[in-house]
């Protein structure tokens, strides 16, 4: 008895020491990642105490989600554009998408975010991506000439709305943009739309010019067509868009710096989209369109314009999206399902 007593009491402590050593080993690379983010993020940059303290305070606050970012940072691809952009390992530390998410879920989908770009455009599109040179998706003529252009760019005027931005130009002049992140639940693609911005100074006679050259098609709803064509490709199962209540310039510290005007829940509904539990619409990822002879006949030949702008802009952009893309993602639409006039 006293021998199986001896050796239960050696196992015990066997396993104690195995978990000191454990404990050890991620406490190392814990402070490891501590330190390479609070270098990057500032190095030998004239930053004052006020906010380095700031940047320490958070990130022990949220100090799990930090860590599963600051490590996803140092070893992806990613880590050249923190050496570029320092603010951007700060990211964890303000709201993203959605004002309500926890800061591990705001980790997780930032992560999540990151992977599946790569996987879906590839390095070399990526990093054009990410360096804002953007990538074309398609280049279209209105019904006058005019030249329209869909660009995917890492924008960061809006990097609290999403992680990349879908932008419209008319004749080189940036009209519109489509914030909006990718994120994957088990084995499922979703995409979150976090805002969609008008930009220039004259952006209202701008969006009205394009309306009429794009034969009545609005542009924030072709963006939003254009934005069903990428999910079609990528196998997306649900397309979310942040609710007016649930932006991130709702969330208290930007409630009186950042005023929304943007009619977000109306544009939503305008697009098919369905309040959900959460307090955001789900819009589907495809809609059918009707048959121009169902149009009344004086309009049918306006459908027709649209059509054809419609189907130039899907086929290009199913075109750009057939590259390099990993394995592991879902098999895309068909592509009569998502390139159909």
């Amino acid at each position: 008895m006293y021998k199986a007593v001896r050796e239960k009491c050696e196992f015990v402590c066997a396993q104690y020491v195995d978990n000191l050593q454990d404990l050890s080993a991620r406490g190392r690379l814990l402070a490891s990642d501590l330190s390479w983010a609070y270098r990057a993020a500032f190095g030998t940059r004239l930053i004052g105490f006020k906010h380095r303290g700031r940047f320490i305070m958070r990130t022990l606050f949220n100090l799990q989600a930090s860590a599963l970012w600051f490590r996803f940072l140092k070893e992806s691809y990613l880590r050249e554009l923190v050496a570029r952009e320092p603010g951007f390992i700060e990211t964890i530390h303000r709201p993203f998408y959605d004002k309500n998410i926890s800061a591990i879920n705001r980790g997780r989908l930032l992560k999540s975010h990151y992977e599946l770009l790569q996987a879906i455009f590839g390095p070399r599109r990526t990093e054009r991506v990410m360096s804002g040179a953007g990538v074309l998706l398609c280049r279209f003529a209105g019904k006058n000439g005019e030249d329209f252009q869909i660009n995917l760019l890492h924008e960061n005027t809006f990097k609290r709305e999403g992680g990349v931005t879908l932008e419209l130009s008319l004749n080189n002049a940036a009209l519109l943009c489509l914030t909006f992140t990718l994120a994957r639940v088990d084995r499922e693609i979703l995409i979150k739309v976090g805002g969609a911005q008008a930009k220039g100074n004259n952006c209202r006679s701008l969006v009205r010019d394009a309306t009429h050259a794009l034969s009545g098609i609005q542009p924030r709803l072709l963006l939003i067509e254009a934005l069903r064509v990428i999910a079609n490709q990528v196998g997306c199962t649900k397309i979310e868009c942040i609710g007016a209540d649930n932006h991130v310039y709702r969330a208290w510290r930007y409630r009186s710096k950042q005023p929304i005007t943007a009619q977000y829940d109306q544009l939503w509904l305008l697009a098919g989209g369905k309040l959900n539990q959460s307090g955001n619409f789900d819009i589907p990822s495809y809609v059918a369109e009707k048959p121009i002879d169902s149009r009344p006949s004086k309009k049918r030949s306006e459908y027709r314009r649209r059509a054809i702008v419609l189907k130039s802009m899907r086929q290009q952009i199913c075109d750009t999206m057939q590259g390099e893309r990993d394995t592991d993602l879902p098999d895309r639409m068909p592509a009569a399902a998502c390139c159909a006039s």
